[in-house]
């Protein structure tokens, strides 16, 4: 397979794109990713199954990272092909029989009971069936939900209107990304696709699936059945989807706590800035694969998925590539993280040589004693003093 280049030119007059026609370079072709060099620069591109004749500059995003050549560590810039929820394959669920279980989180930060009946009445409309359990403990609904899939044993039956449904083929979330999370522990036990009614506070799951945020976008994915499998990765054995940070993230989610998110880059900016004021930085050894560093980090996170407190802070995350990434800053200078903020907000900050962004499966950080870790939403104690995140094999079925 051959890719077609194009050139744009951008505003300080350097080159963002030049090649004429590329070969696949089958060696380095890891994860659906092939690795095209030019002039010393790797532009680095998804592989997909028919010839790409579409390069415009608006498909492609530029990040930089450092990446290594013949063992020699090296930065370089990176052209990440605009790779989204649509280029995964897609999967339909071929039961014609359809039993929905809604799992509504009534303490969601948006919580909307309208949006639940919205999502019941057009369930029902198509001649499908559904179960709405509701509760203000994400405890008793995880335990529904492995009721309800067979996961968990039982005396008492299940009431006969729920046994003529039939068998629950699928699981929804109605909350927020602390929600999410949970019932896709379920969901990944039974080996059941899921959905998402977005009524958190920041929704970055359904954000980066959706790249929006509308309640009707949510509900016609329920509904046309289609699913695509993402990756998903344990930290010291608890599970996560979207995102985990220590440092910055976790203080501006606290400070996000009784505000609203900021709708403009300068509110971005100033909400940078204090939280970056109140972290605690300290030395840390972090390993991703084999790299190893000794850093002292303002900011670091693990993403899954692209965004974390409602910011696109790893846009070139690949949803089912078997690779998380892993930004931190090198030095304990705060104020560079109020700008960090402001052009991530945009989408424009570019990864060097003072926020890096790496890749990679298996990744440690130590010692994380007294931080508040941030995990798909939610703020939570470190469940140890090593901080230990894998990238599983298993992949979770989603509706998107």
């Amino acid at each position: 397979m051959r890719v077609k280049g194009t050139e744009e030119i951008n505003g300080s007059g350097s080159r963002l794109f030049n090649s004429s026609l590329f070969q696949r370079n089958s060696e380095a072709n890891k994860g659906g990713v092939g690795v095209l060099q030019q002039q010393r620069v790797f532009h680095q591109v998804p592989l997909e199954s028919e010839l790409i004749t579409d390069c415009s500059p608006s498909r492609f995003k530029l990040v930089s990272c450092l990446s290594a050549k013949n063992g020699r560590k090296q930065f370089c810039t990176l052209l990440i092909f605009a790779y989204n929820c649509d280029m995964i394959r897609r999967r339909h669920q071929k039961e014609q029989h359809a039993h929905y279980y809604l799992l509504v989180n009534a303490r969601a930060a948006n919580y909307n009971r309208k949006l639940v009946d919205k999502l019941s009445l057009a369930i029902r409309r198509k001649g499908r069936f559904y179960t709405v359990y509701q509760s203000d403990s994400v405890s008793d609904l995880v335990y529904r939900a492995r009721l309800a899939c067979g996961l968990r044993r039982t005396i008492r039956p299940a009431p006969e209107y729920i046994q003529r449904r039939g068998k629950v083929t699928a699981l929804v979330a109605c909350g927020g990304d602390g929600t999410f999370n949970l019932v896709a522990e379920v969901a990944l036990a039974a080996d059941l696709p899921m959905g998402a009614l977005p009524m958190g506070r920041y929704n970055n799951i359904v954000r980066s699936l959706y790249d929006s945020v509308d309640a009707q976008t949510a509900i016609e994915k329920i509904l046309k059945r289609d699913y695509r499998k993402i990756d998903t990765a344990t930290v010291s054995g608890r599970l996560f989807i979207g995102s985990l940070g220590v440092g910055l993230i976790p203080e501006m989610a606290h400070l996000l706590q009784e505000r609203k998110p900021p709708r403009f880059a300068f509110g971005w900016s100033q909400l940078g800035a204090k939280a970056a004021s109140a972290v605690r930085v300290k030395k840390m050894t972090i390993a991703v694969d084999s790299f190893r560093f000794e850093v002292r980090p303002t900011i670091f996170n693990i993403n899954l998925l692209p965004y974390s407190v409602g910011l696109p802070l790893s846009p070139a995350s690949i949803l089912d590539d078997h690779q998380a990434e892993t930004i931190f800053n090198v030095g304990d200078n705060g104020k560079e993280m109020s700008s960090f903020v402001r052009l991530i907000s945009k989408r424009k900050y570019f990864y060097g040589s003072d926020v890096r962004l790496y890749r990679g499966k298996t990744i440690t950080v130590q010692p994380i004693k007294g931080q508040t870790l941030y995990l798909d939403g939610e703020l939570i104690d470190p469940p140890s003093t090593i901080l230990k995140v894998q990238v599983g094999e298993k992949q979770l079925k989603v509706y998107c």
